[in-house]
């Protein structure tokens, strides 16, 4: 297998990356809500619930989905079950958004030793690591290599870039465009993150901007420096009917992310499943590969890239050759081909 981290053009991770680099403290899909407390989140559990027999193995995905079609539904289309949830579908995404915050912010630690975080740790300085995930590890992981310059001026931390992306979206620095220094090289985020904050007071001047902790920490409850009004966490759930309206600023992460993909002669999945649910993700991968034709190579690291790859071939263009190249991987297991990877490195 002949895979070079550090010649890789955009790495996708999603939560199987999350699951792997915490020793599979963080949950997937499929046991997403397995912690959700009755007690704190009473409708949110109510709710899911109601979707799935087990709440502790409800699908997200699943949840999401119901979530979706509840709010766009016709009324008495679904009567006896949407009606009592849709006058509550507010509330029902405030707990889902509190529990994510909660769920994610309590299981951050990563092992010096783990094999996926050194692995991202490998890549190169121009790659762009795009993450679908709200929780902070991957910018944790790479912003903490030796050599990296931090701040906002010309910064190489990825984090950093983030950071930067962010402020040239915001009306407070003039709304700049944003050029490849930016975001080559970056940690994007097109669904937020656990350690962004935004105002909550429409009014605020401030409202506007997405801001990424300068230190990556989670989110904690604040203040807004200008206004005082409440701050809040910024997360975008990815469900079909994608709304960005309420963070149109986030746009300056798809635009990066397009950006990135449309680049690329090379992209690696690691721990993302293309999930059907997140239908304005795939369609923007989908045209931005085409938009090029760069693309060469392709791998996946899950654990069944076969799977990962067929869905991915449908973004690929007929007569495009892309090179796929499936890396399996076992729970609680350092992969076979770990030793491969790292050896062609070293040539």
């Amino acid at each position: 297998m002949d895979w070079r981290m550090n010649e890789t053009s955009v790495v996708i991770v999603g939560a199987g990356f999350s699951v792997a680099a915490t020793n599979g403290a963080l949950p997937l899909m499929r046991n997403y809500f397995a912690r959700l407390s009755q007690h704190r989140h009473s409708l949110l559990h109510d709710f899911v619930g109601s979707v799935a027999p087990d709440v502790a193995t409800a699908n997200v995905e699943r949840v999401l989905l119901s979530l979706d079609q509840i709010r766009t539904s016709p009324d008495g289309v679904l009567q006896g079950w949407a009606d009592q949830w849709k006058v509550q579908i507010s509330e029902l995404h405030r707990q889902l958004a509190d529990y994510t915050l909660e769920r994610m912010r309590d299981s951050l630690q990563i092992s010096g030793d783990n094999w996926a975080a050194q692995l991202l740790a490998d890549c190169g300085p121009r790659t762009t690591v795009i993450s679908m995930n709200y929780d902070n590890i991957a910018e944790k992981i790479l912003s903490n290599r030796q050599g990296l310059r931090h701040g906002l001026r010309s910064p190489t931390c990825p984090h950093c870039k983030m950071r930067h992306l962010l402020m040239s979206a915001c009306s407070c620095e003039g709304r700049s465009d944003i050029c490849e220094s930016d975001w080559r090289g970056a940690v994007i985020k097109p669904h937020g993150s656990i350690a962004w904050k935004r105002c909550l007071n429409t009014a605020c001047c401030s409202f506007e901007c997405l801001v990424a902790d300068e230190h990556c920490q989670p989110f904690e409850p604040c203040g807004c420096p200008n206004c005082k009004h409440q701050c809040g966490p910024v997360l975008v759930m990815p469900t079909m009917s994608k709304n960005l309206s309420d963070t149109p600023e986030i746009g300056v992460m798809w635009q990066a992310a397009r950006f990135a993909i449309a680049e690329a002669e090379s992209i690696l999945f690691f721990g993302f499943s293309m999930p059907s649910s997140d239908e304005l993700l795939l369609q923007m991968i989908r045209q931005a590969i085409h938009q090029n034709r760069r693309l060469r190579r392709v791998a996946s690291i899950d654990l069944e890239p076969e799977a990962v790859l067929t869905r991915f071939e449908a973004c690929i263009p007929s007569d495009q050759e892309v090179t796929a190249i499936p890396l399996r991987v076992v729970p609680a297991e350092t992969p076979h081909w770990l030793r491969t990877v790292n050896a062609s490195q070293d040539m």
